[in-house]
């Protein structure tokens, strides 16, 4: 029997050290995907209208619930455990080639009905050829998680970044080219093959030719809690989406879809960054609750320190930025947009309590409270569509500041002892910050209207600096603990860039 591949036991410091490093690095794929992310609205969406959207928002509806059985959660054990065997690497590798190949004929098979449901006949040929990425996707799962076990974030970044990069390349292409909705399928295909590649070239480790139950068996009740999690959370994700495009059509559901990924994508970007490098050091520390708490209050406020002004300043800028980037097409996604916007305030935070679960192996606490959720959402997201599409954002952010929010936090805190009352303390100096530069925000784009200055990109990207100069000014009178905490981790970095950032952060806070 091959010898174990164990955590690395590192240091406090050192731990500290690859974490600084590894935020870099994702700090770095995230805003170059962000951009990506930015030049494809303004141009692939901007040719493509809310109707092609619309159809890949059915498509991904069924995508996304398969998705939940790509690895069983397998991946996120690599991570998670203290030590992982030849023997287990390669019994997942042939386990989630299986699903993949398992996975993608159910996706075929199951597109005629999703065309029928949905009235939509292009469904069908649409989600045949995307079910190939699945089995392209599955070969390289144990790969990208072996390269995040090893915090080399580097090498991720670059393949995050390439594979958007080619991802983008391929949908503009084919857009110009006038294949409407194919441009989004072939660059989905173009991102999944292209990504499993480069995770073989970055990752020294070749499967070898056996499966061991028993090792299978050791993760299997983490890794099906992980997955039986996915597939709630998805339902709670996408029970909104299926209301719209069932009871109100395509055209809705594109405007829903373009207002909810304007929200939700800056969260999972932000929270991302901190995601990807706190699960393999918070599984490091998962017997220690109180430096594992610490370290949690730290992570969040750096999270919140980004992305509290980040959400509101969106949500305060919403009709200008999306007339200026999405032209007059997507107007009515305006008022859904603003809408959502005070729910990602918050869930950029809480996004990252699944780390707690996760780390500290209570996966099951996590399945059943994302059961419970689901329980609460749909009915209101059906109540809420007999008003139209706005009506169902509204039901959104009322079930979740009314019901969901409080035991959201609540449950996976007390996994290692902590209050929320002391998270909610640690994050009020960045909230409070975050009000006052809203209300600057708001008053500015007030006085535009008085002298009646209509042009959007003048108003966005004024709008922006008055924003952005007020939040920071706020921060200097304010002097939240957070500047501190990021200072900190910006001195143990092992990259001379964020060393001297510190002095640059004393400087504008």
């Amino acid at each position: 029997m091959s010898d174990p591949v164990q955590a690395d036991e590192t240091k406090p410091a050192s731990l500290s050290q690859k974490a600084m490093s590894g935020t870099a690095w994702s700090m770095l794929s995230t805003v170059s995907r962000q951009v990506l992310s930015i030049a494809s609205v303004a141009t692939v969406a901007r040719m493509l209208g809310p109707g092609a959207y619309g159809i890949m928002g059915m498509a991904n509806i069924l995508l996304g619930f398969i998705v939940n059985f790509r690895d069983l959660g397998t991946g996120t054990a690599i991570v998670q455990r203290i030590s992982v065997s030849q023997q287990l690497l390669a019994s997942l590798f042939w386990l989630n080639c299986g699903l993949g190949l398992v996975l993608a004929l159910v996706v075929a098979g199951a597109s005629a009905f999703m065309a029928s449901f949905f009235h939509t006949p292009e469904l069908t040929s649409i989600l045949c050829a995307i079910a190939f990425s699945f089995i392209f996707s599955s070969a390289g799962i144990v790969h990208n998680s072996l390269l995040m076990r090893e915090m080399r974030f580097k090498s991720l970044a670059i393949i995050d970044v390439s594979s958007a990069l080619l991802s983008y390349f391929v949908a503009l292409a084919c857009a110009f080219s006038g294949l409407g909705v194919w441009s989004l399928v072939w660059a989905n295909l173009a991102n999944s093959i292209g990504g499993t590649a480069m995770y073989w070239i970055a990752s020294s480790w070749r499967p070898i030719f056996k499966v061991d139950r028993a090792e299978v068996a050791s993760v299997m009740n983490f890794s099906l809690n992980l997955s039986g999690f996915g597939l709630v959370n998805y339902a709670c994700r996408n029970a909104d989406n299926v209301v719209v495009g069932r009871m109100l059509g395509q055209a809705d559901l594109g405007v829903y879809q373009m207002a909810y990924n304007l929200m939700i994508t800056p969260i999972q970007s932000i929270s991302s960054v901190i995601g990807q490098v706190t699960l393999p050091a918070f599984s490091q520390i998962q017997n220690d609750d109180q430096r594992f708490a610490a370290a949690f209050v730290r992570s969040s406020c750096i999270v919140a320190l980004i992305s509290f002004p980040v959400m509101a300043g969106l949500g305060v800028v919403a009709d200008p930025m999306i007339r200026a980037l999405l032209g007059q097409k997507w107007i009515a996604a305006i008022p859904i947009f603003q809408i959502l916007a005070p729910v990602g305030v918050v869930q950029s935070v809480q996004t990252l309590v699944g780390l707690i679960y996760v780390a500290k192996g209570r996966t099951d606490w996590m399945f059943w409270f994302g059961a419970l959720s689901l329980a609460v959402l749909i009915p209101a997201f059906v109540i809420g569509g007999h008003y139209g599409v706005a009506g169902v954002a509204k039901a959104y952010f009322a079930v979740y500041f009314g019901i969901m929010l409080f035991p959201g936090f609540a449950v996976p805190l007390h996994l290692i002892g902590l209050k929320v009352s002391h998270l909610a303390k640690a994050l009020l100096p960045q909230l409070l910050v975050t009000i006052v530069m809203s209300l600057a925000c708001l008053a500015w784009l007030q006085m535009l209207v008085h002298f009646s200055i209509s042009n959007n990109w003048l108003r966005l990207i004024s709008t922006c600096v008055i924003g952005g100069i007020t939040y920071l000014a706020g921060l200097r009178v304010a002097k939240p603990p957070t500047i501190g905490y990021l200072q900190d981790v910006m001195r143990e970095s092992e990259n001379p860039m964020f060393r001297r950032g510190v002095k640059f952060v004393q400087l504008i806070v």
